[in-house]
């Protein structure tokens, strides 16, 4: 058998993966037949010695093999698929990539072909509130609804942070409401980045700037934070372009169709009248340009953010 596990929600790929070890160790009784290899460090050699070992006192063997499309070396990437081929009914092999491999390389077609193969993509809004309420119940708690979607907001779908919010919260207290989580739960930086927005759109630089440089204080790296400008004004772009050709402005119903959060859609429509389709492509367009200057050295980085900012409050 032959397994494949990979996806940005590191999380999710995490816990599936340690509840497939466990299982493993309670069923062979004890982790004799469990081997981990780094993808980085692993030798041809090496792979095909563990793959063809056979089990001590049980059925199969389980063989992780981690990252190795993303780190192996190209020697033993091209070896790969020879492998897969000897690989014995008393093997469980396992391929786990943390993110998303190139889909276009020779090992990662074959596993798709081979492999049992569960992708683990970062939770939608609509997901990601069944999840909440799924890991509030195993913690013997309740949440409101009107918490959980405050909770979506301030963490977004980083599940490890989302994981570390729910004990802190389940901790002070059994019954969650939307008080508590902004009592408790620090908005993340998405929230911060808006509020420059904000402060662009109204061509308010001074603000906009305060807010850059609070960013920067907060140990946040200049290319992050482009990075967020960038994915909020496509959000920005997305909703001003659903709503005209739909000819809506209801946050839920374009939340829906654009796969993007109420509270963001909510949050977005309030600026977007300062905005025609055309600014924002134009804009768009500008940013990415902005990208590309900066991560070829054309010029630096955090002198390229003000600079843009200042265009930004201009235009």
């Amino acid at each position: 058998m032959i397994l494949f596990f990979y996806g940005e929600d590191t999380f999710r790929l995490k816990q599936k993966l340690k509840a497939l070890k466990e299982k493993f160790i309670s069923a062979s009784l004890g982790d004799t037949n469990l081997t981990v290899l780094d993808g980085e460090k692993l030798t041809y050699d090496a792979l095909v010695r563990q793959i063809l070992a056979m089990p001590f006192l049980s059925r199969t063997r389980l063989v992780i093999v981690e990252n190795i499309l993303k780190d192996g070396k190209q020697e033993v990437l091209e070896k790969i698929p020879e492998a897969l081929a000897k690989v014995p009914q008393s093997t469980v092999l396992v391929f786990v990539e943390e993110g998303v491999p190139d889909r276009r390389t020779t090992l990662f077609k074959k596993l798709n072909k081979l492999a049992q193969v569960q992708e683990f993509k970062l939770l939608e809004p609509e997901p990601l509130r069944r999840w909440i309420n799924r890991e509030i119940d195993n913690r013997k708690s309740r949440i409101e609804p009107q918490a959980v979607w405050r909770l979506i907001a301030y963490v977004g779908n980083d599940l490890w942070r989302m994981s570390n919010e729910l004990d802190k919260l389940t901790a002070y207290s059994q019954q969650i409401t939307a008080e508590e989580v902004d009592l408790l739960v620090n908005p993340q930086v998405e929230a911060d980045i808006f509020a420059m927005i904000e402060a662009v759109a109204r061509k308010d630089l001074k603000t906009a700037m305060k807010e850059f440089y609070r960013l920067l204080e907060a140990g946040e790296h200049e290319l992050y934070i482009l990075t967020m400008i960038i994915y909020q004004y496509r959000h920005l772009l997305v909703i001003k372009d659903l709503s005209q050709r739909l000819k809506s402005n209801n946050h839920w119903f374009l939340a829906k169709k654009s796969g993007l959060h109420p509270f963001v859609v909510q949050k977005s429509l309030a600026i977007l009248p300062r905005y025609t389709l055309g600014d924002l492509k134009q804009i768009y367009h500008q940013l990415l340009n902005f990208d590309v200057q900066i991560k070829t050295g054309k010029i630096e980085s955090r002198v390229a953010l003000e600079l843009l900012i200042f265009k930004l409050c201009q235009n």
